[in-house]
């Protein structure tokens, strides 16, 4: 019969094994569940974290905005995740793992403070992987890992003015960095301080955009909000984003 003693010591190893390989864990992606995944509630977690000033594990955060550029607030009796454009740029996304077909609709409401001129600082980002290409290099650096790489962009933005929704640009980047496209859910002052609740289509901004990829081949791999650097005061509170076919 093994000694206490000895019993012991292989409980504690065991402890320790299990701690090690726990560290060296990658940190998990949020997958949808029958359909759908709730991106951002925000709920109570992702509330708690943030108001401790700490990231859950399935987040990535870019950059280093101050401890009021993100926050969670009541705006007409909505909890959202209010977001406030500094002079550095920021961006914090929900690791995802998702196929876009099977799951091709986003939606969320929003509730804007449109800045005095121009498309609003901040704006939804959706990173995508074609997994038929060789990976570029991203165009922020997410997290550190080699998985945290996209090669596709979609930029869902709040226009300077109402004109032009449902536009779809795409933009010109540089050789090493993914393709990006930009489209235009909704603008201008007049709409602003109130909420509104929009749905696009993934895979219709995907196709007409990268005419030559196969969609079955294409996969979410993040959702998020990204921040260009502004001058100018504008926030926008988000809530209820979520993803669902």
């Amino acid at each position: 019969m093994q000694s206490a003693d000895h019993i012991a010591r292989i409980c504690v190893l065991t402890l320790l094994v299990i701690g090690f390989l726990s560290a060296c864990a990658p940190p998990r992606s949020a997958s949808p569940l029958g359909g759908t995944l709730d991106v951002l509630g925000p709920d109570r977690a992702f509330s708690t974290a943030l108001n401790n000033d700490h990231i859950p594990d399935d987040w990535v955060l870019s950059g280093s905005p101050s401890a009021s550029a993100l926050r969670i607030s009541t705006l007409d009796r909505i909890p959202a995740l209010n977001i406030t454009a500094e002079k550095q740029s920021f961006a914090l996304a929900r690791r995802v793992n998702a196929s876009m077909l099977a799951t091709p609709y986003l939606s969320w409401a929003w509730h804007v403070a449109p800045p005095k001129s121009g498309p609003h600082p901040v704006r939804i980002i959706v990173g995508l992987v074609n997994r038929d290409e060789e990976l570029r290099r991203p165009w922020w650096q997410i997290g550190g890992r080699d998985e945290d790489v996209v090669d596709r962009i979609i930029t869902i933005i709040w226009n300077g003015t109402a004109l032009g929704r449902g536009n779809i640009i795409k933009l010109r980047t540089a050789e090493d960095r993914p393709e990006a496209a930009e489209y235009i859910a909704r603008g201008g002052p007049e709409q602003g301080g109130r909420w509104w609740v929009d749905t696009v289509d993934l895979s219709l901004i995907h196709r007409q955009v990268w005419q030559r990829d196969d969609p079955a081949k294409i996969e979410i791999k993040y959702i998020g909000i990204a921040v260009k650097p502004s001058s100018q005061t504008s926030s926008m509170g988000i809530a209820t984003l979520r993803l669902q076919r």
